[in-house]
């Protein structure tokens, strides 16, 4: 009798909606606090009410993404044992490690923001020290599907890269759109020469934002290129990608969350936006909220997608 190989194989996915939003909201938070830092930095104190908009989204957002995270473990309260597990080489235990220690970072930095003085030196060396932690945490995000070699869709440099240049756009969409709903709340938006002045100072900031996505374009084009052109296993992790979640990847994530943002903002500027700022003040929130609709859902594309049923090789 000829001998019967059986191979069991996953037959669910895995990582699921919760990994998804973690990413998502870890990633964002990240991007907020970088942005609260680098504004306190560059400019000492004078965005002071959008660098506490962003420091507090930030705590809200990290803390949300490592609840998620948690949820998905199962055992929660086993967080403890990455402290006494000492292992550098998994980036599972980089997230156990420096998500709490960035959320308690973080949460010491927004209480420095309730300080009424614009310029806080100790504030300053707190956002300092949290930078580089935050990079580590936006850069574990990453690299958490990047070592799955089991992964194609996953298992590339590309991944790493989109990952850090997504957190960094979706945190600073998310703020923006959270700071003009505060504006609108506290009426400040009716407050033409306010507005003005916030408009004029938020242009760096929107340029940067564009820049990074017009990154994130090119990111995944050679993203795409890579397993298009790549190994068998390449070129189908990619069609049953396509397959289940291409719509929600292509229109969603990459034409509602960065095709979409930069054609409307290219458009308002060539309208003439300066002159209109209601214009302006109602781009800004439709492209930022599509930025954080679009982040979403390609993180949630790329998690399952990347889990979706290839053949099965037998060398």
């Amino acid at each position: 009798m000829p001998p019967e190989i059986i191979y069991e194989t996953q037959a669910h996915v895995f990582w699921d909606w919760r990994v998804a939003l973690d990413l998502f909201f870890g990633g964002a938070g990240v991007g907020a606090l970088l942005l609260a830092v680098l504004l306190d930095e560059l400019f000492h104190g004078k965005y002071r009410r959008i660098c506490k908009t962003a420091a507090w989204l930030s705590l809200l957002l990290v803390a949300t993404g490592l609840g998620l995270l948690l949820l998905k473990m199962g055992r929660p309260f086993h967080l403890y044992q990455a402290l006494i597990n000492f292992n550098p080489h998994s980036p599972l235990w980089w997230g156990g490690i420096f998500q709490p220690l960035l959320l308690i970072g973080t949460l010491a930095y927004a209480l420095k923001w309730q300080n009424a003085n614009p310029v806080d030196e100790v504030r300053k060396w707190l956002g300092r020290c949290l930078a580089p932690l935050a990079v580590i945490v936006g850069t574990y995000h990453g690299l958490l599907l990047a070592i799955n070699v089991s992964r194609p869709l996953w298992n590339t440099g590309p991944t790493v890269v989109a990952s850090i240049l997504g957190f960094a756009s979706t945190g600073i969409a998310i703020v923006l759109l959270v700071h003009l709903l505060r504006m609108k709340l506290t009426g400040r938006l009716a407050d033409a020469e306010h507005v003005a002045t916030f408009l004029g100072d938020l242009r760096l900031v929107r340029n940067a934002l564009a820049t990074i996505l017009l990154m994130q374009l090119a990111t995944y084009f050679f993203w795409w290129l890579s397993l298009k052109y790549g190994t068998l296993a390449d070129r189908q992790a990619l069609a049953a990608a396509n397959e289940s979640y291409g719509p929600m990847f292509w229109y969603l994530g990459i034409g509602l969350g960065i095709v979409l943002p930069l054609l409307l903002g290219s458009w308002s500027v060539l309208r003439g936006e300066a002159a209109h700022r209601q214009l302006q003040v109602g781009m800004i929130a439709l492209t930022s909220f599509m930025i954080v609709v679009g982040g979403a859902f390609f993180r949630l594309a790329l998690v399952l997608g990347g889990q979706a049923e290839t053949p099965l090789h037998i060398f």
